[in-house]
């Protein structure tokens, strides 16, 4: 593994570039863990975060994967299944993630949402928080802060645009 690293204090904004080979050990080892098929696995926790590619990294990667790996890693370790982007394996649409977090099969409790300022970068991001404000099974919010500084309000989510606003 490149610059990539399992533990909370090698990792973040200030931490060697990921390589592709970090962003493929880290989904591969959060799609072990999908117990059963991905379509019939509905954890209570899921987990929102923006990759926030910085310079040096390779397409895909950036410190808000490892930060996401690190928090299923904990959680999973206690007994409590997790899922994420991380989870969704190559070729299947990220949005599958919308379903385990509000549908009618849906189990999720909690979202986790891994705040970065690249996280108010990403419209993805924006829809799964909004899915879960919206959601009529009380899913909880837990807003979880990884890095500083953040965005002024008026500099949040300057990337949304009306038809992205859709419900």
């Amino acid at each position: 593994m490149g610059g990539g690293a399992t533990t909370l204090r090698t990792i973040g904004p200030d931490a060697p570039a990921l390589t592709l080979e970090d962003g493929e050990v880290a989904r591969a080892s959060m799609q072990a863990l999908v117990k059963g098929e991905l379509n019939a696995y509905y954890p209570e926790v899921l987990i929102s975060y923006a990759t926030g590619r910085r310079e040096g990294d390779d397409p895909g990667c950036g410190p808000g994967m490892l930060y996401c790996k690190r928090i299923c890693e904990l959680l999973e370790a206690k007994g409590i299944d997790t899922f994420s982007g991380l989870h969704v394996p190559a070729g299947t649409d990220w949005k599958v993630f919308l379903l385990k977090l509000n549908s009618r099969f849906a189990n999720c409790k909690v979202l986790i949402v891994v705040v970065t300022p690249a996280l108010y970068e990403s419209i993805p991001c924006l829809t799964e928080i909004f899915n879960a404000l919206t959601s009529k099974k009380g899913v909880k919010i837990i807003p979880v802060l990884f890095e500083n500084p953040l965005p002024r309000s008026d500099d949040q989510w300057t990337k949304v645009q009306a038809h992205d606003l859709k419900a």
